[in-house]
């Protein structure tokens, strides 16, 4: 496969992965409504900056090595899983915190690390890469598409989850979030379980 046949290619297969509702969505969503646009902003350039190390590694053949290692695969998507659980746990014990509150302060992490992290351990993202890369890129790439596919696979999540963080931050989406946050937070934090589950064990 030509290079710029698998740049087009990889680049529109991220894309869609990334527009797909997952984890990441709801963290960045979730970061908006509940501490406002510019944590959310924050969690989205962890999310693009996660996914720029991500492509990065995997264009230059771990996405390969993991594919052959199938044992190694398994444990990085149940680990990562595994985390997002916590997450989705974390959401429902905190969801009776009130906004603006100090224990609410207290437990929200920094958005760029957070975004960070949800990233690289959301078992969907680990999916997708390795299966995309180990498929799609050339055996001896040029040194454009090793230097090109991982700047703009972190442009197209940081678009996209800059738009999520924009949108979910608007005031009368606040507005809703705070009168509804006990619901809304129980409700994310079990999807975010289900998700981690199906991620994992796939059935």
């Amino acid at each position: 496969m030509e290079s710029w046949v698998a740049f087009l290619t990889i680049s529109g297969a991220i894309a869609i992965g990334a527009i797909s509702p997952g984890p990441s969505f709801i963290v960045v969503a979730r970061a908006s409504l509940s501490m406002g646009q510019k944590r959310g902003l924050l969690t989205a350039i962890g999310m693009a900056s996660a996914g720029t190390l991500f492509a990065l590694v995997a264009v230059l053949g771990v996405a390969s090595l993991l594919n052959a290692t199938p044992l190694v695969f398994l444990a990085v998507k149940v680990i990562g899983a595994g985390y997002l659980g916590y997450i989705g746990y974390s959401m429902i014990r905190h969801a009776k915190v009130a906004l603006g509150s100090p224990e609410a302060s207290k437990t929200a992490k920094s958005g760029f690390l957070s975004g960070f992290v949800v990233q690289l351990s959301n078992p969907k993202t680990i999916v997708v890469y390795t299966s995309v890369f180990a498929a799609l890129v050339p055996k001896e790439p040029e040194i454009w598409l090793l230097a090109g596919l991982p700047l703009t696979i972190g442009v197209i999540e940081g678009v996209w989850y800059a738009f999520v963080a924009i949108a979910f931050a608007k005031s009368w989406a606040a507005r809703g979030y705070g009168a509804a946050k006990k619901s809304i937070d129980r409700l994310a934090g079990t999807l975010m379980i289900l998700l981690a589950l199906r991620l994992a064990w796939p059935w």
